[in-house]
């Protein structure tokens, strides 16, 4: 615990000194005016939920893909990786720690969404279910932790991880029906949707903000934070083949 939390100040003090980690908070103005514009003009109230889940949740995936994914590449590219692996602690306490603070975050593009649909257009949704969406949220930034570990311990295996990285959005966005629920999807893509937590974090949160009665909440949330426990184990078993790798070839830093 002593370790994590070393790592969740850490993290803490650097965006503080480098401010520009938090551009991810600059892009969600433009997808909130996109989808509630496209959804205002067509007329379609019955979809105004949607659009301000879509930016919420993908300002959710872009802290974990722009940021959190990148911690333990920045320390290699700066060549403290191998500082880290040379002290007496264990690493991933200290790392998923880092991440952790950056993923506490991810619920800021939740009021930034709120706060500009409100002023830009004049309209909030009615969340009917309060305490289902708050657990719905609460499960996602904890299954987004433990993705970001897996993609970053999966991203240091590679000096092009950035390009794999922008790949990994858009089709995440659509699988996981963000925006479109994925029973409007192909239905051969269907099952791919299961094993993306989003999927289950948007179809939940969705059914929170309507009037009927939500079904079987426990199993949803239980499919949400078991693809986050699943994502946190994978995350610490690639982490300590990336290390052991790295040291075997001596490729620790990128120089």
């Amino acid at each position: 615990m002593r370790l994590f939390l070393s790592g969740v100040r850490t993290q803490f003090w650097l965006m503080g000194r480098q401010p520009d980690d938090l551009l991810t908070l600059c892009t969600i103005p433009f997808t909130v005016v996109m989808l509630l514009s496209i959804v205002m003009h067509a007329a379609r109230p019955d979809l105004v939920a949607n659009a301000f889940l879509a930016p919420t949740l993908i300002g959710l995936w872009g802290f974990s893909t722009g940021l959190a994914a990148e911690v333990l590449l920045g320390e290699r590219w700066n060549e403290t990786l191998k500082l880290g692996m040379a002290a007496p602690g264990a690493l991933h306490p200290v790392y998923l720690g880092r991440i952790t603070a950056v993923m506490a975050l991810g619920v800021v593009p939740l009021g930034e969404t709120w706060l500009l649909g409100k002023l830009l257009f004049g309209v909030t949704p009615a969340v009917h279910h309060p305490w289902v969406f708050w657990a719905a949220m609460a499960a996602s930034v904890f299954a987004m932790t433990g993705t970001s570990l897996l993609l970053a311990t999966s991203m240091l295996m590679s000096k092009n991880s950035n390009h794999y990285l922008n790949f990994l959005s858009f089709p995440i966005y659509v699988l996981s029906g963000v925006m479109v629920p994925v029973h409007h999807l192909p239905e051969f893509l269907q099952p791919l949707s299961h094993f993306i937590f989003l999927s289950w974090s948007a179809d939940l949160m969705r059914d929170s903000m309507a009037v009927a009665p939500v079904a079987d909440i426990v199993w949803r949330l239980l499919a949400i934070v078991g693809l986050g426990v699943a994502a946190l184990v994978g995350g610490r078993f690639v982490l300590a083949v990336g290390l052991r790798r790295a040291r075997e070839l001596g490729t620790v830093t990128y120089a």
